[in-house]
């Protein structure tokens, strides 16, 4: 498949985002993370970055020409992969917990429901969905996606049981270990799955529809201001944002329209920079610059975890970038790969 320049921007701007997300919430001490600088960091690091790669990845689910076994089994390793990663980049804590008696649950470790396991889980779901009938499709999608954001609230509250448990959380619940649960994390895939197959007729639409493109883009805008508040304080509580219901959803992705259209206008009316150049080769590697650089501050988190002053911050974000990035190339020119 023909790769395109979009995705692939959107997805290397998130990962910049992702790093330096994580070294805000596991290196930097809370008044860092309460201030201002703290807080636009956490924002980044929301919407713009897993939602983005769910989106694309959903889109591209839609696009495969893979059959559904192919896709079942990349489901399957991207789940394995899931797994294999918490184990890594957990080591020194899973350590610490074997060899120190630190009083931590392991298992809340391994089995911490991260975007891996929702990714896998997530292209098995939408492989299935494939074998709809294709004029179906769109609106399926728009159906279950509408309905995982509208349950999400009851689903939270039904399925976080007072014992413990670590299947339920990768459908949903309010468990602390639960990142990413299906609900509502399922939402974006299905958004961007959704997206494939509507893409003709909404393009069709906007070229024959000026005035009712405009007003909506105007709507959408002005609803997003208008909730901001909400959206900005949901985002930075990162148990709210791990676990947001419907308000948050929507908003959410009417704040990711603004901000793919806004690319879209990039990509279509200026030539390839280098800079895109660069971002795109990073998006085009995700899986991998992903595990490395959790290996990277998972670990090193264990022995600074919320120590580190503000002024840090851009130190850490430089190097652990650097590091990550010369690793992930190195890695990029052999025929090792993650899936």
């Amino acid at each position: 498949m023909k790769r395109l320049r979009l995705p692939d921007l959107l997805k290397g701007i998130a990962i910049l985002f992702m790093i330096q997300v994580h070294i805000m919430e596991l290196f930097i001490g809370y008044p860092g993370q309460s201030s201002i600088v703290g807080k636009i960091s956490l924002f980044l690091g929301g919407p713009f970055t897993a939602m983005v790669f769910m989106m694309v990845m959903g889109y591209f689910v839609a696009a495969s020409k893979k059959t559904l076994r192919q896709n079942l089994v990349r489901g399957v390793k991207i789940f394995i992969l899931g797994f294999l990663l918490n184990i890594g980049l957990n080591f020194h804590l899973l350590l610490k917990i074997k060899f120190a008696d630190w009083p931590y649950n392991p298992l809340e470790y391994i089995f911490g429901v991260d975007i891996l396991y929702l990714a896998g889980l997530s292209i098995g779901i939408l492989a299935i969905m494939k074998k709809l009938p294709a004029k179906l499709r769109a609106l399926i999608s728009f159906v279950l996606l509408a309905g995982v954001l509208l349950l999400t609230m009851n689903l939270n509250s039904w399925l976080t049981l007072p014992e413990r448990n670590y299947i339920i959380p990768f459908i949903g619940g309010a468990y602390s270990w639960s990142y990413f649960p299906l609900f509502p994390w399922l939402a974006y895939p299905l958004f961007g799955y959704f997206f494939f197959y509507a893409e003709t007729g909404i393009q069709q639409l906007i070229t024959k529809n000026k005035i009712l493109t405009i007003s909506a883009v105007v709507t959408v805008v002005a609803a997003i201001f208008y909730f901001s508040r909400m959206g900005f304080s949901t985002t930075i509580n990162l148990s709210a944002y791990y676990h947001h219901t419907l308000k948050y959803g929507i908003w959410a992705l009417g704040l990711l329209i603004i901000w793919t259209g806004i690319f879209y206008l990039i990509v279509t009316q200026f030539q390839v920079s280098p800079i895109e150049k660069f971002l795109a080769w990073m998006g085009k590697n995700i899986t991998l610059i992903y595990v490395v650089q959790w290996l990277i501050i998972g670990n090193l988190a264990t022995a600074i975890y919320q120590t580190q002053p503000l002024s840090r911050f851009p130190l850490w974000f430089g190097g652990i970038l650097l590091v990550t990035l010369a690793i992930s190339w190195l890695l990029s020119k052999t025929k090792i790969k993650l899936l």
